[in-house]
C-alpha cells in the first residue's frame, strides 16, 4: 500500500520537482540554479536582502505534499497561499522532518500551531533580527488559506539560506 500511494503521489508531483528513484528519508533537497526561473522568481521576493542569500533549496517531500493534497480534497479547497516560517539553522532538520511541529521545535506558538508569517518583509525582519548572534533560515510554504488546523494544511517548498555575516 505504501509504495503504491507514494507512486501515485510522485505521478502527480509538482512540475518543478526532480525525478527521484528512492526517498530513503522523507525529503530531498535540491539547490536551485542561480539562472533558473524558479530561483529568479524567489530571489525577486527577497530583493532587499538578495546579496545576503547564500542559496535557495527546493524541498521535495512527497509525504507532506500528499497529505496536503488529500487535505485540500477533503476540504474541497484547492486554493493555496504562500507563507513563511523562520527557523534557527540548528532546528532546520527537525522542521523539515516534522513539518514545523511546534512541539519539536520548542519555539513560541499560537494556539498550538506554528507561527506562520504572511509577508516577506516581516519574515526578513524576523530572520535578520540579532543576525550577529543567530543563524536563521526562512522556509517558504504553501498552505490552505485560513486558520491552520493540522500539519496537513501546509507543506514546505523552499529553504532560504543566508551567508554568514562577515565581521571586519
Amino acid at each position: 500500500m505504501m509504495n503504491s500511494m507514494l507512486s501515485y503521489i510522485l505521478l502527480h508531483k509538482p512540475d518543478k520537482w526532480e525525478t527521484v528513484n528512492n526517498y530513503d528519508e522523507s525529503y530531498k533537497l535540491f539547490d536551485l540554479e542561480v539562472n533558473s526561473l524558479e530561483y529568479i522568481n524567489i530571489i525577486t521576493l527577497f530583493n532587499s536582502i538578495s546579496p545576503k542569500i547564500k542559496s535557495i533549496k527546493r524541498v521535495q517531500n512527497p509525504f507532506q505534499y500528499g497529505r496536503f493534497k488529500l487535505r485540500q480534497e477533503m476540504l474541497q479547497n484547492m486554493l493555496e497561499e504562500t507563507a513563511y516560517y523562520v527557523v534557527h539553522m540548528s532546528k532546520l532538520k527537525i522542521a523539515l522532518k516534522f513539518t514545523c511541529d511546534y512541539r519539536r521545535l520548542t519555539c513560541q506558538y499560537s494556539n498550538k500551531q506554528p507561527c506562520f508569517i504572511s509577508s516577506v518583509s516581516e519574515a526578513i525582519s524576523k530572520a535578520m533580527l540579532n543576525e550577529m548572534e543567530d543563524k536563521k533560515n526562512i522556509l517558504i510554504l504553501s498552505k490552505i488559506p485560513g486558520p491552520t488546523k493540522t500539519q496537513s494544511d501546509y507543506y514546505i517548498r523552499y529553504i532560504i539560506d543566508f551567508k554568514k555575516l562577515e565581521i571586519n
